[in-house]
């Protein structure tokens, strides 16, 4: 079947009346509630593109002397056609070809290969040139047949169609093929014909024959100026098949659609009485079935889904956070009646169990009797969460239904998952202002883990090492843990911190005085945003005001160095990081038989027996 106008402005009906709604399936979704064995019927409406989509569109033209009118105003409107096209069906491509007779040097030519390009496009509408012909036939079907038979590459997945506009019939045969034989091709090519006379282009019913054949569009008496018009209206009057598919179904269900197939013009709408049918043994559940409405046999998005519920009882999963003391937290289920509400009371009964989580040291055990009445569709079931503070990993208990009355059993357990937010790990710090083969003064926090606020103070302190002697004067070290309350959720900028500080050294030994102005040191872990969480940062600087060796002064200030010396090495600002561990020292006495560490700053992060990789930055 074709549409065969005789006017340009017939063709204006169609569209006046068009379906508005944008192109696919509706409704989309379905969603009912049906007893096993029930049945329902749901009217589908599948709106058609203006445009039959993906289309691959070949521009054919009568090129012999008599056609320069019309040659002149698709020209001119070429990019109106591939615009308008463009704007309905985003994927179309183009190729453009052109034909005279078999007097003329080139009967036939393909002058653009199918392309999204619009300005080869509009390159190839350029090559026509109205000239030749001689006798009033030409070689309309040899076109054609070429056009079906290869000389254009069509896409696997497009709509095939020829716009064909000329003013006179074709030889028949025309270049060996006959009119049945270029039918043939064009079929097998899944090609519709637009044909656009301009004159006396069905004649002899050639344009007729092949536009019913292929399910294509003919427009009689098209003036000269309304050519490229006329190929727009007459795309969009090509008849597309639309054909449900159901791609996938839940064995409780059965769906089926009338009829198996509508035909409309492009743009318009075809109309569906889908079926829809839960099993007599469809046990309590929601279901699903998926439909494809299928243009010209081929997917184009226009899926429709249908959910069924068989009316059951569900419980649904709770995720709670445990606390770290006060009240017990309330994890709260919802026990649902799937399907819609009953119209007669259901009841249900459910209990607690344990899982990781065991009542009562993390939960309180609870069991009772659920009642719905007509119309109710969900109810509360609340379980008390006992808070600790202990690091432990997330822990799980269930609330399982059991003998239901008036409903069958959808999801009978729910799981609630205690979600442990205590801290992974914990900060540890320690600062010490002097060491001196293992003397030590002004130490704060020297337990290190935990790190606890601390601060040390000394005056003057001499600590020896065999004939090493080290005078020492305002020995100051802390430490520093934020928040103080490390049951608080982490967050960036907490941290543990250490400083230590002397105001004077002097180091002297046989042939050998140092002596060393302010040094200090101090060193952090500290919380930072990193991917997926916080992390901890591990940073330390030290810095060293003044250093003269035997009264020679020396450059020192932040940076590591390493002086050398007779009895060993003078290490300044040096930095250590490994395993969780920041160590900065401001100065190491290093010698064959001992090491003097002075104002160092150490800060950690430990996992914990739950979490052995953990840290603080995260719970």
């Amino acid at each position: 079947m074709f549409v065969a106008l005789t006017t340009v402005s017939a063709l204006l009906a169609p569209a006046a009346v068009a379906a508005a709604a944008p192109p696919g399936v509706d409704p989309a979704t379905v969603d009912l509630t049906l007893s096993a064995g029930q049945s329902t019927a749901v009217t589908k409406h599948v709106t058609t593109s203006a445009v039959p989509p993906n289309p691959d569109l070949v521009l054919l033209a009568d090129t012999t002397g008599s056609m320069t009118g019309p040659i002149t105003n698709v020209r001119t409107n070429a990019g109106a056609i591939t615009g308008d096209v463009l704007a309905a069906q985003p994927t179309a491509q183009f190729g453009v070809a052109e034909y005279k007779d078999f007097t003329d040097s080139v009967p036939f030519k393909v002058n653009q290969g199918i392309t999204g390009d619009t300005a080869a496009v509009q390159a190839g509408i350029n090559q026509w040139a109205a000239s030749g012909g001689g006798d009033f036939p030409e070689a309309d079907l040899n076109a054609l047949y070429e056009l079906a038979s290869g000389a254009v590459a069509f896409r696997p997945d497009g709509t095939r169609i020829i716009a064909w506009f000329g003013d006179a019939p074709s030889h028949d045969p025309s270049g060996g093929h006959t009119l049945a034989q270029t039918i043939d091709a064009l079929k097998a090519a899944k090609i519709r014909v637009v044909a656009v006379n301009v004159g006396a282009l069905d004649a002899e019913g050639q344009a007729s024959a092949i536009a019913t054949a292929t399910g294509g569009v003919l427009l009689n008496n098209v003036p000269s100026s309304q050519v490229s018009q006329a190929i727009l209206e007459g795309i969009k009057s090509i008849e597309v098949t639309v054909t449900p598919k159901v791609t996938t179904c839940d064995p409780q269900l059965t769906l089926t659609n009338d009829p198996a197939s509508v035909k409309v013009p492009s743009g318009d709408v075809a109309t569906f009485t889908e079926t829809v049918t839960a099993a007599a043994d469809a046990a309590p559940g929601t279901y699903h079935c998926a439909v494809d409405y299928l243009v010209d046999g081929v997917s184009r998005g226009f899926v429709e889904t249908t959910t069924v519920r068989v009316l059951g009882l569900s419980i649904n999963d709770v995720t709670v956070d445990e606390g770290s003391g006060g009240a017990p937290v309330p994890a709260t289920f919802t026990v649902s009646l799937l399907g819609g509400a009953s119209p007669d009371p259901v009841t249900v009964h459910y209990a607690t169990a344990d899982g990781s989580a065991t009542a009562p040291a993390d939960y309180q055990a609870a069991s009772g009797d659920v009642t719905f009445a007509p119309g109710e569709t969900s109810k509360p079931v609340t379980v008390l969460v006992d808070p600790d503070t202990v690091d432990e990993p997330d822990e799980t208990f269930t609330v399982t239904l059991s003998a239901p009355v008036g409903a069958g059993l959808v999801d009978p357990t729910g799981v609630g998952t205690i979600i442990d937010d205590d801290r992974d790990g914990v900060f540890s710090c320690t600062g010490t202002a002097a060491n001196v083969a293992g003397l030590t003064a002004a130490v704060a926090n020297p337990a290190n883990l935990p790190c606890a606020d601390d601060s040390e103070t000394v005056l003057d302190a001499t600590l020896n090492a065999g004939l090493i002697k080290v005078q020492t004067h305002a020995l100051t070290s802390s430490t520093d843990l934020t928040p103080d309350n490390q049951s608080a959720a982490p967050a960036a900028g907490d941290q543990a911190k250490a400083t230590a500080r002397i105001d004077k050294t002097v180091i002297s030994t046989v042939g050998l005085t140092i002596e060393l102005g302010v040094i200090q040191s101090q060193a952090a872990a500290t919380c930072q945003p990193a991917p997926g969480g916080l992390a901890p940062a591990l940073t330390g600087s030290s810095n060293v005001a003044s250093l003269k060796i035997n009264g020679v002064p020396a450059v020192v200030g932040s940076a590591p160095l390493t002086i050398p010396l007779v009895i060993g090495s003078l290490k300044l600002n040096g930095q250590t990081v490994a395993n969780g561990v920041v160590k900065q020292q401001a100065v190491a006495l290093e010698t064959p038989l001992t090491k003097i560490v002075l104002a160092e700053s150490q800060a950690d992060v430990h996992g914990t027996a739950a979490h052995p990789a953990g840290h603080p930055c995260r719970r």
